[in-house]
């Protein structure tokens, strides 16, 4: 049952999450940009629909982003051709509805799906238990369901491999591609949010200041950069950080010496409801980014630092390692606060003597966007196949 020639195929893009709550993480920014720039990509050959399900109701097209608009709740199905794309991090409506995505495949229509890491399930003791548990089946379930899988990097895409060969087995039967990732946070805005008024600076932003950018979690590495600003400012430093993002799990330490430490609301500063319009104002103001997960799959803030023309100074690993030849410096992936403040003060006295310079990436979300669609090009006339089992 392959696509007729010159038949329009529908890609159905799984937006469950988002669609109901964006909380203005990296991911969501990803999925926004990614989604608004497959919908606005000409094409002959692809209709992009979006779509979301829920506990009550299976994978349906959706207005997003014309919330207010009226849903038709039918369940999706496949033609001969047609793709469902897993952009979201749809842990729960994927486990929910495993039976609708196999008729889907059994009907003639590929599955691909999104993976931003492998981190939970290589690193468990970073995420709550619960967040392991419901990532553990979502992959168990898509390695057993999917055609292809949509990666952010390179190191993400052997993370990948390696992950589905050991655990399940699985050395071939399934597709990669490598997404570039786009940088420009007004890009991934929705039009009205992005024509907002810019909104009143909360604090300072003409005094020079490092940031952060992401969830507080254990493995983004805040505690070390607190620890370490906090020497600094012990030798009378007066450089302030801060910090934009929401509280995540197993941080209840960090967020208490945070808001009780002597310099919080001065020279520390932690901002937990920052919009991207915000977000956006706060890079273009600060004096560089700082970037010190101990792993990541890709690293968004540092690529949307880089895209501001900001310097970086980040931890000595090999997924951030690829964007030496841009200008990004790097202090060492373990030490203590000394050292670590030590590294820091130099990174800003190079800023400051213009030593510092770095260059802008050139991927932008249409090129991400024109990346899918070429994967899906590349596959072979789809045909009825049945559902893989894993042991």
């Amino acid at each position: 049952m392959p696509a007729l020639p010159g038949q329009v195929r529908c890609i159905y893009v799984d937006l469950a999450v988002i669609s109901r709550h964006d909380a203005g993480t990296g991911i969501q920014r990803v999925v926004r940009a990614l989604a608004l720039a497959l919908k606005e990509s000409p094409s002959a050959q692809w209709d992009v629909r979006f779509v979301a399900a829920d506990r009550r109701h299976p994978y349906h097209v959706i207005s997003w982003p014309q919330a207010t608009e009226a849903v038709d709740r039918t369940p999706i199905e496949a033609h001969p051709g047609d793709v469902f794309i897993g952009l979201d991090f749809s842990l729960d409506s994927v486990r929910m509805h495993r039976t609708q995505l196999t008729s889907f495949r059994r009907a003639g229509g590929s599955l691909w799906f999104l993976v931003c890491d492998l981190l939970p399930a290589e690193r468990p003791e970073w995420f709550s238990a619960n967040n392991v548990i419901r990532y553990k089946a979502w992959l168990e379930i898509i390695t057993g369901i999917a055609d292809g899988f949509l990666c952010i990097s390179q190191q993400t895409e052997d993370d990948l491999r390696r992950v589905l060969a050991d655990r399940f087995g699985l050395e071939d039967g399934y597709a990669t591609c490598i997404v570039p990732m786009g940088h420009a946070i007004m890009d991934s805005m929705l039009q009205e949010a992005a024509a907002a008024a810019p909104p009143t600076a909360r604090f300072d932003m003409t005094k020079p200041f490092s940031l952060m950018v992401g969830t507080l979690e254990p493995r983004k590495g805040h505690a070390d950069i607190v620890a370490a600003f906090t020497e600094l400012w012990r030798q009378g430093s007066d450089h302030r950080l801060v910090l934009v993002g929401r509280m995540g799990w197993q941080i209840e330490a960090l967020r208490d010496t945070i808001r009780n430490h002597p310099e919080h609301g001065d020279k520390l500063m932690w901002f937990d409801d920052v919009g991207d319009l915000e977000l956006e104002q706060i890079y273009q103001a600060c004096e560089g980014v700082i970037i010190a997960s101990h792993a990541e799959g890709f690293g968004l803030p540092l690529i949307e630092a880089l895209g501001h023309l900001k310097p970086v100074l980040a931890r000595d690993l090999p997924i951030f390692r690829i964007h030496e030849e841009r200008g990004v410096h790097y202090f060492p992936a373990f030490g203590d606060a000394a050292m670590l403040g030590t590294c820091i003060w130099a990174w800003v006295e190079d800023i400051r003597a213009g030593r510092a310079a770095v260059t802008a990436p050139v991927a932008n979300w249409k090129e991400s966007a024109a990346v899918i669609l070429d994967a899906l090009d590349d596959q072979p006339d789809p045909i009825v196949v049945q559902t893989r089992a894993i042991a």
